[in-house]
């Protein structure tokens, strides 16, 4: 059974206090529902352009932009194919988000499957790894160092069971959220369950716990950021607990103190962001602004996705196309969208 050994520090204790102080700031704020918008589409860019940097993908942000917008770059067919997968892969999440049952074995598997799709031989997409590996740093010239021995192949399904079991139960107990999100990461890329894609896949997995725990900070936070300016910083964060080889005493105490410091930052940058385009104070229920069901469903899917099509709002509201063209006709009557060609190959995309 998986039970993960930590201390809750001082200085750990400090970052979640301020942490949930802001949270509770930026989720008050008065913000139109444009600008926040264009925050979240914002915040998919830049986890795009990080999460695939901090693996060496070469693609500047600008040329990220493109590549999700569907324009031509000059670069590797590998390095856009990876940011094409990861930006399907955030779109899967967003779907994902919405349901609050527990983290399955399955959407692990599917979002290894989308991200790695086309970049890893066929047994190896979607699977996990089949013989032992070393995770090995690139010194240059040449020469390469074993940083970390994970562990046996023929332990990594029961070893990432167990830290799902550990996650339904700590919920249950009452474990912080931040802590619960924090040791997900560490011990998935502890496990290194597959060949290829584990950094980006233990991301992806720690937002999408975040954002079921209710953590999301209006899905403007990007974590990424934080790994990817000193990325040697990331990993020996994590190395410090590893160590060379996998112990199953490992202890996440200075993981977590570099993980909530990270979450710090990036959660005041969010805060500061809010602040800039909104109201700067916390506002009353009576005064905010409020979209329906409906229209917050169709904000949500074009902050992801970037455009909108009357086919597209029909099947995620389930409405008949009328009804669908109705709604989009009134967000872009009160300039949330925008309308882009005519007839059937019209679509909308953010205003502004």
């Amino acid at each position: 059974m998986f039970e993960p050994r930590y201390t809750v520090t001082p200085k750990t204790l400090s970052n979640m206090t301020e942490i949930a102080e802001i949270k509770a700031v930026v989720e008050r704020s008065r913000v139109l529902p444009l600008n926040e918008a264009q925050l979240r589409r914002q915040a998919i860019l830049r986890m795009a352009h990080t999460s695939t940097s901090i693996e060496g993908n070469k693609l500047a942000e600008f040329e990220v932009g493109k590549v999700l917008e569907g324009k031509l770059v000059r670069a590797s067919r590998k390095d856009i194919l990876e940011v094409e997968n990861y930006y399907q892969a955030l779109k899967k999440l967003e779907e994902m988000s919405k349901l609050k049952f527990p983290l399955t074995m399955e959407e692990i598997l599917k979002l290894h499957k989308i991200v790695m799709e086309g970049l890893a031989e066929k047994g190896k997409v979607g699977a996990f790894r089949p013989a032992d590996v070393y995770v090995v740093d690139d010194l240059g010239g040449g020469r390469e160092m074993v940083r970390f021995k994970a562990p046996q192949a023929a332990s990594v399904k029961k070893m990432v069971e167990e830290l799902l079991e550990w996650l339904r139960s700590s919920k249950k107990e009452g474990v912080h959220p931040i802590v619960r999100a924090g040791v997900l990461h560490l011990q998935f890329v502890t496990i290194h369950p597959f060949t290829d894609g584990n950094g980006r896949v233990a991301r992806l997995l720690t937002q999408l716990q975040l954002y079921r725990d209710s953590w999301d900070f209006r899905k403007i936070l990007v974590l990424e950021d934080y790994y990817n300016r000193d990325r040697m910083s990331y990993y020996n964060a994590e190395n410090r607990a590893q160590g060379k080889i996998y112990r199953k005493d490992m202890d996440f105490t200075l993981w977590l103190e570099y993980f909530t410091s990270g979450f710090l930052i990036e959660a005041r940058k969010a805060l500061e962001q809010i602040q800039s385009i909104g109201y700067g104070k916390v506002s009353k229920k009576s005064e905010q602004i409020f979209l329906d069901r409906d229209e917050i469903q169709i904000m949500d899917f074009l902050t992801t996705t970037g455009r909108i099509t009357s086919d597209d709002a029909v099947d995620i509201l389930k409405v008949a196309k009328r009804t669908a063209q109705l709604k989009l006709k009134n967000l872009a009557d009160k300039k949330l969208l925008k309308l882009n060609g005519k007839g059937p190959a019209s679509f909308y995309i953010l205003a502004g």
